[in-house]
């Protein structure tokens, strides 16, 4: 429906009396809903007014922000809406704390009469009467049976004097303030009315002449609308699928839908709740007043005649001159305060009155036909639709023929030995089917549920719906490893391997009557190449499908092998010959490799050579060290004048100059292990073979 122009108001004002639910339907109906796969639904009301009118439609409580928040009106005819109003009542957290109380949930007796402290009361006990102001409540602990209890005492001030009453005491409490009775009355009346208000009213206020057209549009909580289908496979080869499919929608509002325009979407907008409804306030800071120092008193010193210049009184005095300090310090706060110094940005708190719309127009497209409007997906029924207030229907959407085909299925997923019965359908409908569950009927017999999900025009889609027991499957998984080619890189091995996973399916059907078409899922890994003979006729990103004819009481079996090739490093030090020449044996070691090894393992095995001279030289010099000290210890026991000492002296004598011949030869094996070290380090280098 194109609507025309119309001016728009929302002005929020005191609750007129709302109509009847059967006279705001008569006055307003309800002729057209959206209901969206988000929680919400759109709703169109239409009618009739003549001259000035007033319009009310009720909600329940807990929807009115949602219609504070959507609400439009328009009259269509060339009158102006003067403006919506609903009732606004203050919070109850508000009220109390106006009247000095806490929370609703703290309410007791003690509490209440305690924050009414002064107030006269007429006060019933179990043995006496009495009127007076309360002087206040005393909350005090008793133990009984090693348990602690609080109780209270009130304390009111009569005629005759102070009297205290304990709390239990109590039998009737009256306030004698009338204007006290009447806020706590209206307290108490405004509690019962949150704890069971069901609805709330809104008054539409409309100014024109003649018959008008008046239309009014919201957006409200409402259920999500749900599919389901049902599949029926041809019992004869060569006949075609049928599909049908239901909406479920429920009408929970109070509102009967009689011979409305539904239209169902599928796209989900973006939707939240504000409390619009209640009234907020903000809160101000609280400023001191501004004030001004009194003037102390000021005693003068006597004056000398003949001095020069005009002195300030406060001059020469260091407590007057704080004192005048003072005086300008608090001048200066006090303009500031009072406004005659800058001040900071209040928030614009103006409001518009009047909100124009020139020209609004309705594209929702509502057995139903679908159609697309910006980026969403809708059905539009074709006839109008009745349902009642809080009752729920179920509505065809979709029904006819589709393309598809018998399957068995057979996935990694699947658990135990047979595959699943199944069918492949495409939509060949011109609807977007949406996901929900479907029920399979094979011929007149109920063969499974399956489930579908969001399945565009022209998409293809498998759903699996019961086990197929008379098939078979048997799967085998294993993996290879193939070393392709060695190289060297800057002294590092760089290995090519081929690593080949194979997954294997055998298939047996036993059903003698009937051939199978197997449908069979193999996971598809990210980076390797298919290497198989068979090809699969449709991909994922995480499976190849591959189609098997299974003949009756045949078997076969499907191969899938991807390979990916793989590059792993090494050090030189970790690879041997040997092992390279079995590499050249089986072509994946050139002879370019196995001699730079070779060149490689001679200077290493030099290095190596160097090395161990030189372990020997200095194992040669620690040997002649202890001996030495052990011809030391031995000499500090014999008489320098025996012959044995003599002989251990040509020892030492014989043994410094074996050691002086180890460091000559140590100074040159280390020159020489540090030269072989450097060649071989360069070696390896620079060593880039193929």
């Amino acid at each position: 429906m194109r609507l025309r122009t119309a001016s728009i108001v929302l002005a929020v004002g005191l609750a007129m009396p709302a109509l009847a639910q059967d006279d705001q339907d008569a006055q307003l109906p309800v002729t057209a809903v959206t209901l969206y796969r988000s929680g919400v639904g759109s709703f169109e009301r239409s009618g009739t007014v003549s001259g000035d009118a007033s319009i009310s439609l009720s909600f329940d409580a807990d929807q009115i922000n949602d219609i504070l928040k959507s609400l439009v009106v328009l009259d269509l005819d060339g009158g102006r809406v003067g403006g919506v109003s609903y009732s606004s009542d203050e919070p109850i957290g508000r009220r109390l704390q106006a009247l000095g109380l806490g929370s609703a949930n703290q309410l007791t007796l003690g509490v209440l009469l305690g924050e009414f402290q002064g107030a006269r009361i007429a006060l019933t006990t179990t043995d006496s009467e009495l009127e007076g102001r309360i002087l206040g409540v005393e909350a005090y602990e008793v133990v009984a049976e090693d348990q602690y209890t609080t109780r209270r005492r009130l304390s009111v001030m009569t005629a005759e004097g102070l009297i205290s009453v304990e709390e239990a005491d109590i039998r009737r409490v009256r306030l004698l303030d009338p204007s006290l009775q009447s806020d706590l009355n209206e307290l108490l009346e405004a509690l019962g009315t949150q704890r069971t208000a069901q609805s709330r009213s809104i008054e539409i206020d409309l100014k024109g002449n003649g018959q008008r057209e008046i239309l009014a549009a919201y957006v409200q909580e409402t259920p999500i609308w749900k599919t389901s289908y049902r599949l029926v496979l041809p019992e004869k080869a060569g006949d075609k699928l049928h599909i049908e499919g239901w909406a479920i929608v429920e009408n929970t509002t109070d509102h009967d839908w009689h011979e409305i325009e539904l239209s169902l979407v599928a796209g989900q907008p973006v939707g939240f709740q504000m409390d619009l409804a209640e009234p907020l306030y903000i809160s101000r800071p609280t400023l001191p007043v501004p004030v001004e120092i009194a003037a102390a008193p000021k005693t003068f010193e006597r004056g000398v005649a003949g001095r020069g210049g005009g002195q300030s009184p406060f001059d020469g005095n260091q407590d007057d001159q704080e004192i005048e300090k003072s005086l300008r310090d608090a001048r200066t706060r006090a303009l500031y305060l009072t406004g005659d110094a800058p001040a900071a940005a209040e928030p614009d708190l103006s409001v518009r009155r009047y909100a124009y719309i020139d020209k609004m127009e309705s594209t929702t497209a509502a057995l139903a036909s679908g159609g697309e409007e910006g980026e969403v997906f809708f059905f539009k029924l074709d006839n109008p639709v009745t349902v009642g207030k809080r009752e729920s229907a179920m509505l065809p959407i979709i029904t006819g023929d589709i393309e598809g085909r018998r399957v068995s299925i057979f996935s990694p997923s699947t658990q135990g030995e047979h595959p699943y019965r199944g069918v492949e359908v495409t939509n060949s409908t011109k609807l977007k089917l949406m996901p929900g569950p479907l029920s399979v009927f094979d011929g007149s017999v109920f063969a499974g549920d399956a489930q579908i999900g969001h399945v565009g025009q022209g998409e293809r889609r498998m759903l699996a719906y019961a086990v197929d027991l008379d098939v078979d499957a048997n799967r085998t998984t294993s993996q290879s490893h193939t070393v392709r080619k060695l190289r060297i890189l800057d002294g590092t091995v760089i290995q090519t391997t081929t690593v080949q996973n194979e997954y294997a399916v055998e298939l047996t059907n036993h059903d003698q009557s009937r051939e199978r078409l197997v449908v069979v899922e193999t996971p598809r890994y990210q980076n390797w190449d298919l290497k198989s003979e068979a090809k699969p006729y449709e991909t994922t990103d995480d499976l190849y499908r591959f189609e098997v004819k299974l003949d009756s009481g045949k078997s076969k079996k499907l191969s899938v092998s991807q390979e990916q090739v793989q590059d792993s490093r090494m050090a030189l030090t970790s690879i041997t010959l040997e092992t390279l020449l079995v590499y050249q044996r089986q072509g994946a070691a050139s002879q370019g490799v196995i001699d730079a090894f070779k060149g490689y393992a001679d200077r290493k095995g030099k290095v190596e050579d160097i090395q161990k001279l030189l372990n020997e030289n200095d194992a040669e010099t620690r040997r002649i060290a202890d001996d030495q000290q052990r011809i030391r210890n031995l000499l500090q026991a014999i008489n320098r004048q025996d012959a044995l000492y003599a002989r251990y002296m040509r020892q030492l004598e014989e043994h410094e100059n074996g050691l002086d011949e180890l460091r000559t030869n140590r100074r040159k094996l280390a020159t020489d292990l540090t030269q072989a070290q450097d060649a071989l380090d360069l070696y390896v280098r620079t060593l880039r073979v193929d």
